[in-house]
């Protein structure tokens, strides 16, 4: 398991939030701002603090795999269509699969292609990629893409800018800010196996997100509850409560004794006042005021409640029932007189002033007429009551029907129907709500007890108008008005108030003692209290909600905590840096040379996540290292540790040197040229440099040692920088590739000349006739010296002398004339006018060429046969 794979088992027992920052960080390198504010939102939601956030905690999958026996990734391009920095559209640099060399001079634009490495590849300080924020127009938006395969595959792939790659980022790319982890500020070579920097991160992560948690914690810290306390008697429930409350404080015991039933209210009125009464001066008077004043109230309360029941909806109901059931006995009694009364019988028979009559003359005949008979008397020789006449037998008949019609059971229940809803009817309308009396009493009801008193009033006023609504209904036989008020109830505030006389009269009768006043006090403070806390139950309640607040943001602070962090970086340091590492970064430094100081790794310690390797002095461990060695030396034990990391994985993938050789001299060069020519024969070795001396040392090397190399060459041109070529600079070619570019450039001065354009045709002859004079000077050294001394390398190739033997007169005279037909044209030279000589046409140039290449490819041959 290598450290990757084991921080990614480690961290599955890490809080939520942790695994991931470590996803971003194996991702994106670091974290932004934007980065730890989301971190913070996930430490906080997981306790609470915050709504339930998507985090994707680091996995496998998120991590370049470095197991043994991977297939390597090669870069095979990188295509720039626009958007980075200044660098030109359009723009293609191609990799090979051994030794790659780009180079360009400062500001050829060397560093937009690395920044665009950077960000797909592994690299210690990904960057942001600007596009040309000096352009003085709006930057367009990067596109990208990077061609590469895996291992022998034919088809390769691509990465277009879009986030992480599990193959691309298995390249490794070396520049400055991977010197700067193990030259910490210039003073510390501290050393990083790989991935081991992430502890280190995560710390940083933590007291970020910390940070911001304390601050927000920090605003929750003052409590409302300072003022509320004050205005509650110590030693109550209610104070206790307070005094104790915590976020485990349930929100239910707060609201039950916040809460204040009627009777609550009630017997904190009465003992109010009964503790007033006991400190009357006359109490015997205070007794006489009370019962009067109970007597009053007891005389209100039952008044209310007859109020009430009568225009209850029940009352007023059993009316309008009442009402109903006589319409309907009135109907069936019409249908029985119908039956009863037939035709010829006078108008209204059967009406109440017909009833009425009709028992007149029932009460006439039991009284008078006929005593102790059955009314009406139709026996022979009955008279009529009313007419005195002699009764015939229809006329008799006629008598008994009335008879029976009145004394029906339906005609009897309209009549009891009738006299129900008279009376009923009666009491509504001459009910009296309210009588000056009672006025009276509720205006003295309200010198103690406004409210009780503005309620009883408004149920006074209330009740008359629905009295008013239901008598107006009733007279006008008409259904009740759906705007008609509900009955108000206050009889039972009167009812208590004179219970609560009667408590105070009890009281006074007794004479309190002073234990008895104590525990009055006490339970007035206890409902006070209780009174206070129910005015600020929300804000209690708040307060409960801010502590919890609290303790969840404790909870929150001990998730940043890095404890063990630290623990699991030195463990896992301890464990991966092994001799084998130790060794691998003595074997570098053999190979870069670097033999005449002797520097060792050791451990130095951890903190916050990170134990750190110190490259020491192994004959002064106490004096810093780069107070011994130069700017040049630490860039190669710099490079020997970014070899020596490299050792611990088995992952033959390509790396990336972005300017190896900055500070250093050419003995240093040397020694890192030919390590990098070394460590391309095993996987692919891309390097950017600027330093035409390292580029033909490169050169050098890959060809001793039957390395392929790879030359591309960025300059910046009209159409902006980075504009790719593949071959070398000029300075750098050899005689036949100067060969080949002067033809090139023949062709189009040639073509300049065909056209007409005489004048440019000159100036790039001249030009041309400049760089012929360079090949001549080039040729020299490499073919009629043999290369046995050339610029920019420090050896002379001796055992290449006996090849200069066969130079012959011939050979000097062409080279001696060639040089000086050459100078004639360079700029720099002022000539007399008179011996201005013509500018040769392209034929002549072009046989000047010729010459050149017959000259080296002659001596060449001559050679070789």
């Amino acid at each position: 398991m290598n450290v990757l794979e084991e921080i990614v088992q480690w961290s599955k027992d890490r809080p939520i939030w942790q695994r991931d920052a470590l996803r971003r960080l194996v991702q994106n390198g670091d974290l932004s701002e934007e980065d730890i504010g989301e971190l913070r939102e996930v430490c906080k939601s997981a306790h609470g603090l915050a709504e339930q956030r998507d985090s994707i905690p680091l996995e496998s999958i998120h991590v370049p795999e470095k197991n043994a026996g991977a297939m390597p990734v090669t870069l095979a391009s990188i295509f720039h269509h626009r958007g980075v920095n200044a660098l030109a559209e359009g723009q293609t640099l191609k990799f090979g699969s051994s030794l790659t060399v780009v180079y360009g001079d400062n500001a050829a634009g060397k560093t937009g292609y690395i920044r665009i490495l950077k960000s797909a590849c592994h690299a210690r300080g990904p960057e942001k990629i600007l596009g040309n924020v000096v352009s003085g127009i709006a930057p367009q938006k990067v596109v990208v893409a990077i061609t590469y395969k895996v291992g022998t595959e034919d088809k390769g792939r691509e990465w277009s800018g879009n986030g992480g790659d599990e193959f691309i980022s298995r390249v490794s790319v070396f520049d400055t800010q991977c010197a700067a982890v193990y030259l910490t500020e210039k003073t510390d070579v501290a050393f990083r196996p790989f991935g081991l920097d992430l502890f280190d991160k995560l710390v940083k992560a933590c007291k970020s997100v910390r940070s911001g948690l304390e601050s927000e914690q920090r605003a929750l810290s003052v409590t409302q509850l300072a003022a509320l306390q004050l205005q509650v008697a110590e030693g109550t429930a209610v104070a206790k409560l307070l005094l104790s409350l915590t976020s485990l404080t349930k929100a239910e015991s707060v609201r039950a004794l916040a809460h204040l039933s009627a009777d609550d209210e009630a017997r904190l009125g009465l003992l109010e006042k009964s503790l007033l009464d006991l400190q009357a001066n006359d109490p015997k008077k205070l007794l006489q005021q009370l019962t009067v004043r109970a007597t009053r109230v007891r005389t209100l309360a039952q008044h209310l409640r007859n109020v009430e029941t009568t225009l209850s909806e029940e009352g007023v109901g059993a009316v309008f029932q009442v009402r109903k059931e006589g319409r309907r006995k009135s109907e069936e009694a019409k249908r029985l007189r119908a039956i009863t009364f037939t035709a010829g019988v006078l108008n209204g028979t059967g009406s109440e002033l017909w009833l009425a009559l009709w028992e007149a003359a029932r009460e006439f005949s039991h009284s008078e007429a006929y005593a102790n008979k059955q009314f009406p008397v139709v026996e022979e020789g009955g008279k009529c009551v009313l007419c005195q006449q002699l009764l015939d037998e229809p006329a008799g008949d006629r008598l008994k029907k009335f008879e029976v019609f009145v004394t029906s059971t339906t005609e009897k229940e309209l009549r009891e129907a009738r006299a129900t809803f008279s009376r009923l009817q009666k009491a509504i309308k001459e009910l009296q709500t309210s009588t000056d009396s009672f006025d009276e009493t509720v205006n003295e009801i309200r010198i103690e007890h406004e409210i009780v008193a503005d309620k009883i009033a408004t149920a006074l006023v209330e009740n008359e108008k629905r009295r008013k609504a239901v008598a107006l209904a009733l007279s006008s036989d008409s259904d009740l008005s759906p705007v008609c008020p509900n009955v108000q109830v206050a009889s039972q505030e009167a009812e208590a108030l004179a219970k609560q006389l009667d408590e105070r009269m009890r009281t006074l009768r007794e004479k309190a003692t002073d234990e008895k006043r104590k525990r009055m006090s006490a339970e007035v403070q206890e409902l006070r209290a209780r009174k206070v806390l129910a005015a600020n139950e929300q804000a209690v309640l708040d307060e409960i909600e801010r502590k919890k607040k609290v303790a969840a943001y404790e909870l929150c602070l001990n998730d940043t905590r890095t404890q063990a962090i630290t623990q699991k970086s030195t463990a896992v340091t301890r464990s991966s840096v092994t001799q084998k590492l130790k060794d691998s970064f003595q074997k570098e430094l053999l190979n870069l040379g670097f033999s005449h100081v002797e520097v060792e790794l050791k451990e130095v310690g951890g903190a916050e996540g990170v134990l750190y390797h110190k490259l020491m002095l192994t004959r002064a461990p106490g004096v810093e290292l780069p107070r011994v060695v130069s700017e040049g030396e630490q860039r190669c034990l710099s490079i020997a540790s970014f070899f020596a990391e490299l050792s611990t994985a088995d992952d033959p993938s390509g790396i990336v040197f972005d300017d190896p050789v900055s500070s250093l001299d050419y003995k240093w060069r040397e020694g890192v040229a030919r390590r990098l020519v070394q460590e391309a024969k095993t996987r692919q070795v891309i390097v950017f440099t600027h330093d035409i001396v390292f580029l033909l040392l490169l050169k050098q090397f890959s060809e001793e040692q039957k390395v392929e190399q790879l030359d591309q060459h960025v300059r910046q041109l009209a159409l902006g920088a980075g504009v790719c070529v593949e071959e070398m600079p000029w300075v750098a070619m050899p005689a036949k590739k100067k060969i080949g570019y002067l033809k090139s450039q023949w062709q189009a001065a040639d073509k300049l000349h065909r056209e007409g354009h005489q004048s440019a045709y000159e100036k790039e002859a001249k030009y041309l006739y400049g760089l012929l004079r360079e090949t001549w000077e080039r040729a020299l050294e490499e073919v009629l010296l043999g290369g046995i001394v050339e610029r920019f390398r420090p050896s002379v190739q001796t055992q290449h002398i006996r090849t200069i033997a066969d130079i012959t007169e011939e050979d000097c005279s062409a080279l001696e004339s060639a040089m000086t037909k050459c100078s004639r044209w360079l700029p720099g030279h002022d000539q007399a006018p008179a011996a201005q000589a013509e500018i040769p046409d392209p034929k002549v140039l072009k046989a000047d060429i010729d010459a050149l290449e017959s000259w080296v490819v002659g001596i060449r041959k001559r050679r070789t046969s």
